[in-house]
């Protein structure tokens, strides 16, 4: 039973207050009016809806401020994975897990990421979030770092990328640069692959 200084008091079902099993006489809680009176002339109030309410307000102001929040990975779904955020079930594509293609979705299930929220549709109230997004901004930040340190003439050691049909990706830590074909030897070379490994120092 709560009181919210109105001429009476509302109920709220004790199922709304389960996560929450130290609430006690005397405790403040958030709710929601879903109407004034009933048929007795009792208070309708919603905890859950409150809940939701507040939930659905941060939602918006973290995609606002492009705050980086903490989701909790509940499952798996078509295309993607169902994030929890601030009690809200929002979707986690699954082109926006990491940067590299990833082979199990199944390894993320449970686990608790950083993510920003990229899309949020008040009509529908879908939330999509990205931790793709939080990886691509510090890649960038490393790149820019790099590139500045680069000077014509160094000699640097990367990791081989990819290899193409007319040269050889190397990664320099954040940056990467192209060994064209003619570069790599001396003497005439047919492919690439003859000279160099995926993942070769």
């Amino acid at each position: 039973i709560v009181n919210i200084g109105y001429k009476s008091d509302g109920i709220i079902s004790a199922s709304e207050f389960r996560y929450n099993p130290e609430l006690k006489v005397g405790d403040k809680v958030e709710v929601y009016v879903e109407n004034q009176e009933d048929k007795k002339g009792q208070l309708i109030l919603s905890h859950r809806l409150a809940r939701h309410a507040r939930s659905w307000d941060r939602v918006k102001a973290a995609l606002e401020s492009q705050e980086i929040i903490h989701g909790y990975i509940k499952s798996r779904t078509k295309g993607g994975m169902i994030v929890e955020v601030f009690g809200i079930e929002a979707f986690l594509p699954g082109s926006q897990i990491d940067v590299k293609p990833i082979r199990d979705y199944d390894v993320f299930v449970g686990k608790t990421m950083e993510f920003k929220i990229v899309k949020v549709n008040n009509e529908f109230k879908n939330v999509v979030v990205s931790h793709k997004a939080l990886i691509e901004e510090e890649l960038e930040e490393q790149r820019k770092e790099i590139i500045s340190r680069l000077e014509k003439g160094q000699v640097l050691e990367g990791i081989v990328k990819n290899v193409t049909s007319y040269g050889v990706f190397i990664d320099l830590g954040g940056v990467d640069g192209l060994i064209h074909i003619t570069d790599l030897s001396w003497g005439r070379v047919n492919h690439p692959e003859d000279f160099v490994q995926l993942d070769e120092k």
